[in-house]
């Protein structure tokens, strides 16, 4: 009877492989840790510093509403409704989306997605300004409720982290 070592030692490689990839990933989340839990702890300055310090909360947030809910529902919605017009970080028919919460407050997107055309008529300069500088093509009502919208911007804001930094804008309601 013959063996097959090659066959066996590239079933283990890739068998290992895979495994790595998921712990990597999971790492990368922040569902899993490689390191001691006492290396999270430390206050004084060492190899890793203090861990708990060096990550960026925005990050984080990011990350935990990846995998959140409501960010799951955000995508097929942003998928149904928006992508035919909207991009994170590309014009299409309308705005790149990257940014959108930190430029506009959720009391005022809410309003503008569920319909934009009473908001320009209410003579909102922001509404007047993005309906002329996109050819004046009104935003189209989905019928979509304030949850559901909130959940597109969860989702949107999961994207972020992936589109180059746009200029920061404050938040104006």
């Amino acid at each position: 009877m013959r063996t097959n070592f090659a066959g066996f030692f590239l079933a283990v490689g890739m068998g290992l492989i895979v495994i790595l990839l998921g712990v990597g990933t999971l790492s990368m989340a922040g569902l899993v840790s490689l390191m001691p839990a006492e290396t999270f702890a430390t206050e004084e300055p060492g190899a890793c510093g203090n861990v708990a310090e060096s990550i960026d909360s925005t990050s984080s947030q990011q990350v935990a509403a990846l995998f959140s809910a409501e960010a799951k529902a955000g995508d097929a919605l942003f998928k149904a409704n928006c992508a035919q017009c909207h991009g994170i970080g590309e014009k299409v028919v309308g705005p790149p989306l990257v940014g959108i919460t930190k430029r506009r407050s959720i009391s005022w997107l809410v309003p503008w997605v569920q319909n934009s055309s009473k908001v320009i008529a209410n003579g909102d300069e922001y509404g007047v300004k993005l309906f002329n500088e996109y050819g004046k093509q009104q935003m189209p009502s989905f019928g979509l409720s304030k949850k559901e919208i909130e959940d597109i911007m969860a989702w949107i804001d999961t994207q972020q982290a992936t589109v180059p930094a746009m200029v920061n804008v404050a938040v104006v309601n």
